[in-house]
């Protein structure tokens, strides 16, 4: 936590009650941050829908329906406005994130040592920058091909796909904010790296237990088709080579055993 200075220039800890007033105003910070964006997000529901609707909307165009063809339907009155509430928020999260991120390294970075400090700093641009690309991955990339796998299965069986506003946007919220989260591995794994828990052997040895875990997690914050659990798996086992490498090169002292 945070130090003060006596005056001889000494580091002096904090009292653990100003340590905990501390931490209230982070988390009332952070939420003051995300509720703004989310508010933000609301106002602009009607943008936020369409965007989110987007790769839906290509895939129909590519099977040459009428504009109008197919549209999501809602079953029940406020189902829309309380879907739009929970869109909202999920964008407001991702919105906010880098906001959120500077809090967090303003409330951490003065109880770091300097060679903490050099590890964590680096550690929260790249964490966003992840996270970022988790979300536009799974948007651009994973949803169209979902999408296109799950509406050709319907029609091949002979029926109509006529699917939910809830449905759609509860498989679009879970897999962004899913591969979001899953891709901030690297920046786990570095930063154990960085401070000594594991090292590049450690990773080899334990590489079987690592792709187990990446096809468990794969299964679980996917829908239930194994091409979208491939494209979450493989982007995965990629980067988390990449970590084998890089804490080869750049934490090479570190033997540490676990």
């Amino acid at each position: 936590m945070p130090e003060e200075r006596n005056p001889s220039g000494k580091p002096e800890e904090k009292p653990f009650l100003d340590h905990l007033e501390d931490l209230r105003f982070l988390i009332l910070k952070i939420l003051a941050a995300w509720g703004a964006a989310s508010l933000l997000a609301f106002a602009l529901a009607g943008r936020v829908m369409t965007v989110v609707q987007w790769p839906l909307v290509r895939m129909v165009r590519e099977y040459g329906l009428p504009e109008g063809e197919f549209v999501l339907r809602s079953l029940s009155p406020p189902e829309v406005f309380l879907i739009s509430l929970r869109l909202s928020i999920l964008a407001g999260l991702i919105v906010a994130l880098p906001v959120i991120l500077y809090f967090l390294s303003r409330f951490l970075l003065p109880a770091l040592k300097p060679e903490e400090k050099k590890s964590l700093v680096p550690a929260f641009v790249f964490g966003g920058a992840l996270f970022f690309a988790g979300v536009v991955f799974a948007y651009a990339v994973v949803l169209p091909v979902s999408l296109r796998f799950f509406w050709a299965y319907t029609l091949r069986l002979g029926i109509r796909p006529e699917w939910t506003l809830a449905n759609y946007i509860g498989m679009v919220g879970k897999l962004t904010l899913g591969f979001g989260l899953v891709f901030e591995l690297p920046v786990v794994i570095m930063l154990l790296a960085a401070i000594g828990i594991i090292d590049h052997r450690t990773l080899r040895r334990k590489r079987p237990y690592v792709m187990i875990g990446i096809l468990v997690m794969a299964a679980v914050l996917t829908p239930p088709d194994v091409v979208t659990q491939v494209l979450m798996a493989v982007p995965l086992l990629i980067l988390f080579e990449i970590c084998v490498i890089l804490a080869k090169i750049l934490f090479p002292g570190k033997s540490r055993k676990v």
